[in-house]
């Protein structure tokens, strides 16, 4: 159905406008002759719906945006209000016919304080003056904000290559210091597990002299731990002959104890070895108490008792705060000073207690240092003052829970530390999965009035942290709705690039996977289906057979409408036909296969990357995945591009000599750590290094053949960047 066929409809009789009907014809019929779909664009007019009167209506939310910036400025707050209401597909015939014609988002322009001649005039003022305007898409350049948020949800998903290209981009805004891009190079690699080249970095000795957020301290301490300490604790050494031999004090002694107790396995052991060699019974007690699981706590016990016996009555209250503080060990600083308050060493607790980020003794190192300038003990300089100043807007940034923080940064009122609040303190909170029912929809409306609000640039900013945790929302069901709210926010943003779109599957795999009711499943697939058709191109067919690898493996209570969506993705994907490699030409027919769908005869691109996959001929696959049948549904799309000698899967949760096997004689080793058991990789790790290990950045079989397909271009056995 055409546009104007849907709004012929819509509209009904003109009669009941008396003598302007003759006029909304011609305002509705001008407007349908200009439409250009897929370009964001936006029409108003008259429907026949409850409620009856005129409405906004276009294909996608940006339409809705630029159509409301020019009705807004056209009729004004006195004429009109401008309210979103929901299309009912399966509703009345109106919604009925706007739906097929692909109007599917819309506002009811509510008309206040004027007349209908007035109102009607106003329109056509805006529908004219737009008119003559050029219906072509422009590209727009995206911001510093949303490159910030690509690189770090690439990071999120393992992807280095989408990473360094944000990064790169990110220089070129010239938005950020020098000190700033440092970091976020530090970010990367460590998200990538590139330790070495993260030890190596040339700057790095400057950097150590220099303030550091705590997530950047939390990456050097696992970098120590891999590149410095982790050799030489496997040789039993003792705790102080591994630190004096690694020369720890003098070449790191500012990072060891920056974290009190870091949020990293790797970070709380090297801090086990710190604190036996320096004698720091109370810090190596509270890392055993943050171990996260049995295994790790005997870990760090076995690491604890590398070492001669600490003297007895030596503890760290005792210890000189001053040689507490030069060596670094920030965290006994501020107990210290709590313990036996100090106005002449007031400075050093206030930078110990900045440079640990100590959240949690902020707030009493803070008053102290006030009583003692109240009681004339203390004359704070240049230093110590701007040190205060910078530990009140940490204590002021305090939150203790995620409905304080999604509140605060979801009211009207400006607050540019939300993000960074939320990446140094969300470790501390409860997790969703705990909270109430009330509680998890607090936060989801506070996460929706920022992202509507004063604050969307800090959403857009921590939306890497977010998804990050909503993945994990799903386990619970009071805690689903938050997942909603990220997923909307995800497919709300105005730049849908790369990034965002595999957090979006992200999320989709884990609420599906929850196993949501019938009616949640239908509008979650129709939430995905309407993105799909807002995105669809040849650069997004592999998001679509993402989508559809992960509807095919999640449990299914409505089977209709799976069908339905699969069927559609499949055959957009499929008129894109000639610009598709081999890869995704096969994987579209075996999925068309595995649905019922006639299938096409493969067609051979004149690509010379599709010639890649004759290596796989007579090769060993191996496949390690808890995902069901992923060696099987692997070996058949493989079968459309190659004969390889086997594809052997394993999906044991501890080491075991099968793995063990596996992984040793495999000419190609796809590791899905998505979908993998900790034990289970880490025996693999044992056996076959990081860069002999094919790592998928997304979830599915898609993500494999994709994985395999870019080591083959690179004529190597894995890709240090995926890891």
């Amino acid at each position: 159905m055409t546009v104007l066929e849907a709004l012929q409809c819509g509209m009904g009789d003109l009669a009941r406008f008396a003598n302007l009907g003759e006029r909304i014809e011609i305002l509705v019929e001008e407007q349908a002759r200009t439409w250009v779909s897929g370009t964001s664009s936006w029409l108003v007019a008259p429907l026949l719906r409850e409620p009856s009167g005129f409405y906004l209506l276009s294909e996608d939310r940006e339409g809705q945006r630029r159509g409301r910036e020019v009705l807004q400025a056209f009729l004004g707050p006195l004429s009109a209000a401008i309210e979103s209401v929901p299309l009912v597909a399966d509703g009345g015939d109106v919604d009925r016919r706007l739906d097929a014609a692909g109007l599917v988002h819309l506002s009811y322009v509510r008309r206040t304080a004027t007349t209908q001649p007035d109102f009607l005039d106003r329109l056509e003022d805006a529908v004219a003056t737009l008119k003559g305007k050029d219906a072509r898409l422009r590209p727009v350049r995206p911001s510093h904000v949303d490159l910030l948020r690509d690189f770090r949800l690439a990071l999120l998903q393992r992807d280095g290559h989408l990473a360094e290209r944000a990064l790169t981009d990110l220089r070129l805004t010239g938005q950020l210091s020098a000190e700033n891009l440092r970091f976020l190079t530090i970010e990367k690699l460590g998200r990538l597990e590139r330790w070495r080249e993260l030890r190596n970095l040339p700057y790095l000795t400057d950097l150590l002299r220099s303030r550091r957020p705590r997530a950047i301290n939390e990456v050097l301490l696992e970098m120590l731990w891999w590149t410095e300490v982790a050799e030489l604790c496997a040789t039993a050494r003792p705790s102080h002959a591994v630190y004096a031999e690694a020369d720890l004090g003098a070449r790191y002694g500012t990072v060891l104890s920056a974290v009190d107790v870091p949020a990293t396995e790797a970070g709380r052991a090297v801090s086990v070895v710190a604190a036996r060699a320096l004698s720091d019974t109370e810090r190596l007690q509270r890392l055993l108490l943050a171990a996260g699981t049995d295994l790790e706590r005997e870990r760090l016990q076995r690491l604890a008792s590398l070492a001669a016996p600490v003297a007895p009555g030596t503890t760290t209250a005792e210890n000189d705060v001053q040689e507490l503080f030069g060596q670094g060990q920030y965290g006994a600083v501020v107990l210290a000073f709590l313990e036996s308050p100090d106005p002449s060493v007031a400075d050093l607790a206030v930078q110990a207690t900045l440079d640990s980020e100590d959240s949690v003794h902020a707030p009493d190192v803070l008053t102290t240092i006030h009583s003692f300038i109240a009681e004339n003990l203390l004359q704070p300089g240049r230093r110590l003052q701007r040190d205060l100043e910078d530990l009140t807007q940490l204590v002021d940034g305090l939150c203790t829970s995620w409905v304080e923080w999604c509140s605060r940064v979801g009211a009207n009122e400006r607050w540019p530390d939300a993000t960074q609040v939320l990446r140094t303190q969300h470790r501390h909170w409860a997790a969703l999965r705990h909270l109430t029912q009330t509680g998890v929809r607090q936060a989801a409306d506070g996460i929706l009035g920022a992202w509507t609000g004063v604050n969307q640039d800090q959403v857009i900013a921590g939306l890497d942290v977010l998804c990050e945790v909503a993945a994990e929302a799903p386990v619970s069901v009071q805690a689903l709705e938050f997942c909603d709210t990220i997923l909307l926010v995800l497919a709300e943003q105005q730049n849908l690039s790369a990034p965002v779109r595999e957090a979006y599957l992200v999320l989709l795999e884990q609420l599906l996977e929850a196993g949501p009711a019938q009616t949640r499943y239908r509008e979650t697939l129709e939430h995905a289906v309407s993105l799909w058709r807002r995105i669809s191109a040849p650069t997004a067919v592999d998001w679509g057979l993402g989508l559809v690898d992960i509807l095919l493996n999640a449990p299914v209570p409505a089977p209709d409408l799976q069908v339905a969506v699969v069927t559609e993705v499949l055959n957009k994907a499929r008129d894109f036909q000639h610009r598709l490699n081999s890869r995704q030409h096969s994987e579209l027919e075996a999925l068309a296969e595995e649905v019922g769908l006639p299938t096409r005869k493969l067609q051979k691109t004149a690509e010379s990357a599709d010639d890649v996959w004759n290596r796989l001929d007579n090769a060993v696959i191996g496949v390690y995945s808890l995902l069901p049948r992923a060696a099987e549904s692997l070996g058949k799309r493989l079968s459309r591009l190659c004969v390889p000698r086997s594809v052997e899967g394993n999906a044991d949760t501890v080491s075991t000599p099968a793995l063990r096997a596996l992984a040793t004689r495999a000419d190609y080793l796809i590791v899905d750590t998505w979908h993998a058991a900790h034990a289970a990789t880490n025996a693999i790790d044992a056996v076959r290094a990081r860069n002999q290990q094919i790592m998928p950045q997304g979830r599915g079989i898609t993500a494999f053949l994709q994985a395999l397909e870019h080591t083959l271009l690179n004529c190597s056995g894995g890709d240090e960047d995926s890891g």
